[in-house]
């Protein structure tokens, strides 16, 4: 196994090929179940990202399909190793559950409020301007 690199794609994949207890140090980026198609356009306009966001079943099958991810993050994770798992409001509360359920509740450390400019203004609620950043460690021992 290559070290100190950045690996990017479907944990479910990539991380089956890691031997256990192998990593530091897990950023997680999933879709974040926004029922949507999203397009791209890169700002030189050279590059466009396509991708769809939808799931059918609702939110029960999309953590199904988030489960088996994280799991497989979890055990890579060596004892001292943290994970940092990227999300927003529409399933938030749902995948806290989730790593609840496969970390521990005891080993959630904190939640990181991202918060941005440019969103949209709506007449019928606040404004949902931040995205979440669930951070959990997996041992008693953990480098911070």
């Amino acid at each position: 196994m290559d070290t100190n690199l950045i690996y990017c794609g479907d944990s479910k994949d990539i991380l089956s090929r890691f031997p256990d207890k192998s990593v530091d140090l897990i950023y997680a980026d999933p879709p974040f179940f926004s029922n949507k198609a999203h397009e791209i356009i890169w700002k030189n306009g050279a590059e466009t990202k396509v991708y769809e966001d939808r799931w059918k079943g609702g939110i029960n099958v999309f953590i199904e399909w988030m489960e088996p991810r994280i799991a497989q993050c979890h055990r890579v994770l060596k004892d001292k190793g943290s994970m940092y798992l990227h999300c927003d409001w529409h399933a938030n509360a749902h995948l806290r559950i989730l790593m609840d359920r496969i970390f521990g509740d005891t080993n959630f450390q904190n939640e990181i409020v991202w918060y941005y400019k440019g969103a949209g203004v709506s007449p019928k609620r606040w404004a949902r301007r931040h995205d979440a950043i669930l951070f959990y460690h997996k041992g008693q021992r953990m480098v911070f």
